[in-house]
């Protein structure tokens, strides 16, 4: 289901297109809101899974789950800032190609996730897809703008088998509970970092308020569940 954020994304940009900086805060605002009040309380415990495989290494061990959840979102604050330079044609499409194996890496990883929640209830899940699907939708619509006939169809469809096959590697336990929890902490720097850059442009600082208004709401509504 979260998939369908991609042929979403480029089905309602009709739509979107008219209040699309609003809507993108909006969207930024929800999944920050997710993040702050659900999942980051749910580093502790990944971070206990860490420590408990890290004893001996160079940094300390409790801290760890911190410095997984900077490198994603210093990762993907890299990743954002890729510049494609006209007039060559090698290092644009070089640029398309690293950005979107990052990016099918990181939607793998959130298919991954997906079965691999500390709440399995239902509840939790819908809040799950709700969230990343509006997130992953701000990521279509950054890769849609920057590399236009480059990304439609192929890049999309990368994105979406990322997901799939993080889907299918989550239901047979690919991964250890330790590369598990490290990967959490990835995403949410991912999260965060990917949602903050729809606030950045000053130059469109009225956006501010639906970026507000779309965590406010959110987290009010998860407080209250």
């Amino acid at each position: 289901m979260t998939a369908s954020a991609f042929p979403l994304a480029r089905y309602f940009r009709r739509f979107t297109s008219r209040i699309k900086r609003r809507w993108q805060a909006l969207s930024a605002g929800v999944a920050v809101a997710y993040v702050f009040v659900l999942i980051m309380p749910e580093l502790v415990e990944h971070g206990q899974v860490i420590a408990n495989s890290a004893r001996g290494t160079f940094f300390k061990a409790e801290k760890q789950i911190y410095l997984w959840a900077l490198a994603g979102f210093v990762f993907f604050a890299g990743m954002s800032r890729l510049q494609i330079r006209t007039g060559e044609p090698d290092h644009a499409d070089l640029v398309f190609c690293g950005e979107v194996a990052g990016y099918a890496s990181y939607t793998l990883l959130i298919g991954y996730l997906l079965t691999h929640r500390e709440d399995t209830t239902i509840l939790s899940l819908a809040l799950f897809v709700f969230a990343m699907l509006l997130h992953l939708f701000l990521v279509d619509t950054e890769l849609a703008e920057k590399f236009q006939r480059r990304y439609e169809v192929w890049g999309r469809i990368l994105l979406a088998s990322g997901l799939f096959v993080g889907w299918v590697l989550g239901t047979f336990d690919a991964f250890p509970n330790s590369l598990t929890s490290r990967m959490f902490a990835f995403v949410v720097g991912g999260v965060v970092i990917t949602a903050a850059h729809e606030e950045w442009p000053a130059e469109e600082s009225n956006r501010f308020w639906w970026f507000a208004a779309g965590a406010t709401s959110y987290a009010a509504l998860l407080m209250l569940i």
